[in-house]
């Protein structure tokens, strides 16, 4: 393998992420629209409370809310990660995607919501310090939840094997994976934000999420798996087929280190 051939290429994964969505977007758009509409409710009641101090019962509901709010955001992006993956193994094997509901079922969604909730909590804190660390850490880290899922893989571990598969390549992680989520994040914000009303910004939102939302899924699955590729660590179709119907124990897997 020449030296270029171990890096990852940013136009073939722009090219998988057309191909995946194209051929996929009857599965992805409306899966995304109800795994996300819990949490455009929540957005849209939220917008339209504002509070400036503790001066009643009704504020101290809506700051009692914020934790309800960032519980229902971090379990729709759980279960999307799951859903985005799915269409991207059936492209790759070709073979029929499961019914949604045998697909939830197999999603490890207590540890992709921990998970969601260190890469939050880390992305944030690296922001803060000027943001360029917070861009490393997603970098180095935002890979891990499709290897938690077909990896079997411990929240710990996740992170870890992320890290790894990322070296060699950081630079064009970092312009594909965190560019298109800053993209797509900027994208639906500025749609949303001369909108008003519960209602209203609650259906934009949603509409916004549903179309951009697969994109920001398709591209950190389909990174991962190339760069999986690259290393000749990709699990076979088999494990992939059988990762999609069945949670899986946290470990090792076979495929991999």
């Amino acid at each position: 393998m020449t030296p270029a051939e171990h890096h990852l290429s940013v136009r073939g994964v722009a090219r998988d992420i057309a191909v995946v969505y194209r051929r996929h977007w009857r599965f992805l758009i409306p899966t995304a629209i109800v795994v996300l509409l819990p949490q455009s409710l929540v957005d849209g009641l939220l917008d339209g409370l504002n509070v400036e101090g503790i001066n009643s019962a009704r504020d101290v509901a809506v700051l009692a809310a914020i934790p309800l709010t960032v519980a229902v955001n971090l379990l729709g992006q759980a279960v999307y990660a799951g859903m985005a993956a799915a269409a991207v193994v059936e492209w790759r094997t070709d073979r029929p995607l499961p019914k949604i509901g045998t697909l939830a079922r197999s999603l490890p969604l207590g540890r992709l919501i921990v998970l969601d909730i260190v890469l939050s909590i880390g992305a944030a804190i690296g922001f803060v310090l000027l943001v360029v660390p917070g861009l490393v850490f997603l970098a180095y880290f935002s890979l891990s939840p499709p290897l938690v899922k077909f990896e079997h893989r411990s929240v710990r571990g996740g992170l870890k094997r992320s890290a790894q598969i990322v070296r060699g390549n950081f630079w064009r992680v970092l312009w594909i994976v965190v560019g298109v989520t800053l993209l797509t994040e900027t994208v639906v914000a500025a749609i949303s934000a001369p909108f008003h009303g519960v209602a209203l910004v609650a259906a934009v939102d949603l509409a916004s999420q549903g179309l951009l939302e697969p994109i920001e899924g398709l591209a950190i699955v389909l990174v991962a798996f190339r760069l999986l590729d690259l290393r000749g660590e990709t699990p076979p179709p088999s494990e992939l087929l059988r990762a999609l119907t069945h949670r899986g124990a946290p470990g090792v897997s076979a495929s991999g280190p």
